[in-house]
């Protein structure tokens, strides 16, 4: 047991120099369908029937470029078949497709603009398709270049969600490693899932529209900060500005603890400071969302050793939730994820496996159920 907390720390400095560290030629389920011919009805990659959900820079007229995790697209369309053309880094930028709700493959990108089937021979009639991004900003934007559909077949606009959920994080927040096998592996692309987070589980589970702004190895304070580039569309870009008006989650969650506490426990009054201006602002276009100040599940007392990171960190927060309450905040609570204990396997470094990511979705809905009523 002392071995297996003493890699926690390890495995928080893994997640941060993950961006340089990962193999890309490994061969992986789902590889890349590419269509084999054209399909007849052309649609831009602008229509105003294409639901877009996330941080899509839409800058450049040949089409959208997003890189956060979990930026997500959805066509409705009445129809048999959907293809999709796009672009992203060759063998790293992952999006996984849904067709009429059920999860159907991955595709995976060439590295220069490649025509995709997303779904075929699907028997006439209405049908929904959906694609998520798997992986992480650091791995370079994707754009979307426009979708193709079947003779004769007709867009429809895509219903809206009834909720919309945002969630702000770290490694955790990505899927890092959660398709993983063993604690024993490492960071690679192709075993990080964001559509398998607790996040886009819950978003599920509950209708709600979802965006997450999380990076591998970011803190809240001081350094490498997600608060440094949480206002930015594409996040490696700091001229790409977000427009906030575009975006009114109703929730959000602030899964920022994990790498701050890591190795050493933050000066208290700076980290407060620090992570109540971050809610300032946040508060600045959302004033009515419910935050959620939350510690993930590698926390735990025993690591780092005799810094009883856990306690501290939840210590802190609700400090945070107490002094934002006094001061006329009535929407932000503590929410804590139970500290995973193997019973559900480990995702690569020791982070999170799939199934651990399914018993924090449900600690997640209970939590908005409860606040929200969802």
């Amino acid at each position: 047991m002392k071995n297996l907390l003493k890699t926690f720390c390890i495995c928080l400095l893994v997640a941060i120099s993950a961006s340089t560290a990962f193999n890309l030629t490994s061969a992986e389920p789902g590889k890349a369908v590419v269509a084999a011919s054209d399909l007849p009805l052309k649609i831009a990659p602008a229509d105003v029937n294409i639901k877009y959900v996330g941080r899509f820079d839409t800058s450049d007229a040949a089409g959208p470029k997003c890189a956060w995790s979990a930026s997500n697209i959805t066509i409705k369309f009445n129809g048999t078949a959907a293809n999709v053309k796009m672009s992203g880094r060759k063998d790293a930028d992952r999006w996984q497709v849904s067709v009429d709700g059920k999860p159907t493959q991955v595709i995976t990108m060439t590295g220069s603009p490649a025509l995709f089937s997303l779904a075929a021979d699907l028997p006439a009639g209405e049908h929904t398709v959906s694609m998520m991004r798997c992986g992480e900003a650091h791995l370079g934007p994707s754009q979307i270049l426009g979708f193709q559909l079947s003779q004769d077949a007709k867009l429809l606009p895509v219903p809206a969600a009834k909720h919309r959920l945002e969630v702000i994080g770290d490694s955790i927040s990505c899927g890092y490693g959660n398709e993983a096998n063993a604690k024993e592996e490492h960071f690679t692309p192709q075993t990080e899932n964001a559509y398998k987070t607790y996040g886009a589980i819950a978003a599920r589970a509950l209708d709600a529209d979802y965006m997450c702004i999380a990076w591998s190895g970011k803190c809240m304070w001081p350094k490498n900060t997600i608060p440094e580039i949480y206002g930015r569309t594409l996040p490696f870009d700091a001229s790409s500005k977000f427009d906030f008006s575009k975006w009114k989650p109703e929730a959000i969650v602030i899964n920022l603890c994990t790498n701050d506490f890591g190795k050493e426990t933050p000066e208290e009054e700076g980290w407060v400071k620090a992570y109540k201006e971050f809610i300032s602002g946040l508060r600045k276009n959302n004033a009515d969302a419910v935050i959620f100040c939350s510690v993930g599940p590698m926390m735990s007392d025993a690591w780092p050793k005799d810094k009883k990171a856990l306690s501290t960190a939840s210590r802190y927060l609700n400090r945070i939730v107490d002094e934002c309450t006094k001061e006329g905040d009535k929407n932000i609570f503590f929410l804590k994820f139970d500290t995973q204990t193997g019973s559900n396997g480990y995702g690569a470094d020791w982070h999170p496996s799939a199934k651990q990511h399914e018993v924090m979705s449900g600690t997640l809905i209970n939590a908005l159920k409860e606040k929200l009523k969802w």
